[in-house]
């Protein structure tokens, strides 16, 4: 349908439209309501307008606080003085707080403007106290970028922000913020199966932080996830101590509160084939979030999924569903590279000769597996799980 074609079907004056298409005006409600009789659409154009319209707006506002920010850094004659710093460092750490409960995708979007800031304030000359601070800024940045791009599958992306936030934190010569990169490091280096490496990572980190950052209680976690069973146990035992030392709500993306040391006990569970321990662990998950803690959501989901894998070892197969039924109805913004190791491993066990002819577990594998059908970066889990677990 040509424009003036398009025009004539829906009332609407042509040059008007032509602008909407061009993206140079708005879709309004009352185009969008024309253009859906027009084209028979029932309702899809009027629906996406709608969420047009939102973005649109946090757009808008978004242009308002970059111009804040470029007022700000002229005010400050060409050099980033403390008011400048002080919004990049809120940004980041607003990003930061965000990734608990939002899709990654646009949260990196905004995290990569914020590093290239940065990166454009280093380019120019600065105060020697200011570079630093832009530093640790930037390894902040850097260190987001590497989890958020781990948990979408980007292994080579994530491996290069780790490298870049260590590189920055050392300039500095900040221990929090080179604790910040040892932790983006050690995962990067869980998921490409160098656990050793891991390990390595994670206890310098620990060995870094102060004694009160929420951080040392992710960093012993990493290290038990990295680590042989024995040595595991014991990095647990460190981040259940270094909780009780902590001011922190250990709901931040580098913090580990209850449930995240849940989530990361079940996997050690799991890998011991300690089925009772992984119920335990799961059931102190729940009791935290009725608590009032509010994890991660990669976090939360991966307490369901190991649940999971627990019930259905012991013949659950409708208490495993059910555990799983909110993780599998995510929105594609949210589903996580991160989930598929252990997903599959839950569709093998639906589909074992146990349960031939159970209609619940055929149809919890078949919703697994349309699940895992969708994924653009499926990532293997770097461990056994169960009796065939690497000590």
């Amino acid at each position: 349908m040509s424009l003036r074609g398009l025009a004539k079907a829906a009332h609407y004056d042509p040059s008007t439209l032509s602008k909407v298409l061009n993206g140079l005006k708005p879709v309004t409600p009352y185009l969008a309501a024309c253009l859906d009789r027009a084209l028979e659409a029932r309702g899809e154009i009027t629906a996406a307008a709608a969420s047009a319209a939102t973005d649109d707006t946090r757009l808008r506002l978004r242009e308002l606080a970059d111009h804040a920010a470029e007022l700000g850094q002229w005010a400050e004659t060409g050099n980033a003085g403390p008011g400048t710093i002080a919004m990049l460092d809120e940004e980041i750490d607003r990003i930061s707080r965000e990734y608990a409960g939002s899709p990654p995708g646009p949260l990196i979007l905004r995290a990569s403007i914020t590093c290239r800031r940065v990166s454009t304030l280093l380019k120019q000359h600065q105060r020697l106290r200011h570079a630093r601070d832009l530093y640790v800024v930037g390894a902040r940045c850097c260190a987001f970028l590497s989890v958020a791009l781990g948990d979408l599958g980007r292994q080579g992306e994530a491996g290069a922000y780790a490298r870049t936030a260590l590189t920055l934190a050392e300039e500095a010569a900040d221990p929090a913020a080179v604790a910040v990169a040892l932790s983006a490091l050690s995962k990067v280096a869980f998921w490409d199966g160098r656990r050793q490496h891991a390990a390595d990572l994670a206890a310098r980190g620990y060995d870094l932080a102060r004694a009160d950052d929420d951080i040392r209680v992710l960093l012993a976690c990493q290290q038990a996830d990295a680590s042989p069973v024995r040595a595991a146990r014991r990095a647990l035992e460190l981040a259940e101590r270094a909780r009780d030392e902590i001011t922190g709500d250990g709901t931040g993306l580098f913090s580990a509160g209850r449930v995240r040391v849940a989530c990361y006990t079940m996997t050690l569970s799991l890998r011991e084939g300690d089925i009772p321990g992984v119920l335990a662990a799961a059931t102190a998950a729940d009791n935290a979030c009725r608590d009032g803690e509010e994890p991660p959501f990669g976090s939360w989901a991966q307490v369901q999924i190991s649940a999971a894998l627990a019930l259905l070892a012991t013949g659950e197969p409708d208490a495993a569903g059910e555990r799983l039924a909110a993780v599998l109805d995510l929105p594609a913004g949210m589903r996580l590279a991160t989930f598929a190791g252990k997903l599959d491993r839950a569709a093998v066990l639906a589909s074992a000769p146990p349960y031939g002819g159970n209609q619940a577990a055929q149809g919890l594998a078949e919703h697994i597996r349309s699940y895992l059908g969708q994924e653009d970066n499926p990532m293997p889990y770097p461990l056994a799980l169960g009796p065939d677990a690497t000590p």
